[in-house]
């Protein structure tokens, strides 16, 4: 799962059945299908096609759009929804005409920053079409506000949620996972990044920071997390995949860089590292700042990551230039030192309090009654 999904996952956990009954419409089976009806909701599967925004000008694309589009008019005059929500554009073209015409009001969730193109198309179905647009972060909300005309009023600003349940910091009896996983003694400082492998990601830009680091510290490992998802839908993630391969190899980090691909035992993972990195050019929230503020550990990340509006002044986290990696390097060493010089428990718990405070504002339970409002007002 990526954030995306992850937060949907926790939402439907968290929602009131007896206010709000869910039902997911996936286009085929899938893991993901998997784990939401591990929760007890009700899945339709419509066998509708994927395809990029732009290969739509070939008229046997955008026809199968129609036939799509068909199919979802006669499933929800068949249910009759009360509210559809949906997070692309595409599918707001599928259910365009059928929530048009049986008056089904519709909420868009907007978790990342759209390139022109689609936000020129977004905003032409939505000004007829969509009554709320969700977004995770001001950034996205001015982004939004920025590129389209009519729309600002119907923005709201949920952030996203952190478990501090599963997500805290290493105690003395607990295993150190990735440690004990790569072979490693407790005196190498791990430094990770979590996320699929895509292009805004800024895994090359973490990469080129690697032997700037290693100049100054030779007491390092770099772990890198994330398979590069979606491939068959998006081409361009496995080229960017392969660049990120390709840059890994000519700058000779094999002994200092390890790739780990996607795991479901973040939790555990995050509370091995010493230090997260996240490099994001552009990052709509960043769900693993927080997850990894909740697991006790310093993080660098872009000053472009969503996730910065809550954290941004806490002990702990260094802020670097996006697509720097000079400045990525300088803030990992700050970090690095950072944890040296909480040698003192009693700033360590001070510091760790304050994080903790901002924190356990941000759950997922008070994000899940902010939607079942919207759902109930709606």
């Amino acid at each position: 799962m990526g954030g995306g999904e992850y937060a949907l996952y926790n939402l439907l956990s968290g929602i009131d059945r007896e206010k709000i009954k869910p039902v997911m419409i996936f286009n085929r089976h899938g893991e993901f299908v998997d784990k939401i009806k591990s929760l007890g909701v009700e899945t339709v599967i419509i066998p509708f096609h994927n395809v990029m925004l732009r290969s739509l000008i070939l008229p046997w694309k955008f026809w199968n759009l129609i036939k799509d589009s068909k199919m979802m008019y006669r499933y929800f005059k068949q249910t009759k929804p009360d509210v559809i929500q949906c997070s692309d554009v595409l599918s707001l073209m599928m259910i365009s005409l059928p929530a048009l015409i049986l008056r089904v009001r519709v909420i868009y969730s907007i978790i990342f920053f759209y390139e022109w193109s689609r936000m020129i198309v977004f905003n032409v179905l939505a000004i007829f079409l969509v009554d709320k647009i969700i977004v995770s972060s001001i950034a996205v909300k001015d982004d939004i506000v920025r590129k389209t005309i009519f729309l600002s009023h119907r923005i709201k600003i949920f952030y996203l949620g952190i478990d501090l349940n599963l997500f805290k910091p290493i105690g003395s009896n607990d295993r150190n996972l990735l440690r004990e996983e790569l072979g490693l003694g407790p005196t190498v400082k791990l430094i990770g990044m979590i996320g699929r492998i895509e292009p805004l990601k800024g895994h090359k830009y973490l990469l080129q920071a690697v032997p700037n680091v290693l100049r100054v510290r030779q007491d390092v490992k770099f772990i890198i997390i994330g398979s590069a998802l979606f491939q068959e839908v998006f081409p361009f993630f496995k080229k960017y995949h392969d660049e990120v391969l390709e840059s890994y190899k000519c700058l000779n980090l094999d002994k200092s860089v390890i790739f780990l691909p996607y795991r479901d035992d973040i939790p555990d993972v995050m509370r091995s590292l010493d230090v997260l990195v996240c490099p994001s050019l552009y990052e709509g929230f960043g769900l693993v700042i927080l997850e990894a503020l909740a697991s006790g550990i310093p993080i660098v990340a872009s000053k472009t990551v969503g996730a910065l509006e809550l954290v941004h002044d806490l002990p702990g986290v260094f802020i670097s230039e996006p697509g720097d990696h000079r400045s990525i390097a300088s803030h990992i060493l700050n970090a690095l030192s950072y944890i040296t010089e909480k040698s003192l428990k009693r700033n360590e718990d001070l510091n760790f309090n304050k994080v903790q405070a901002v924190l356990k504002n941000h759950n997922w339970h008070e994000y899940a009654l902010q939607m079942e409002q919207i759902y109930t007002t709606l």
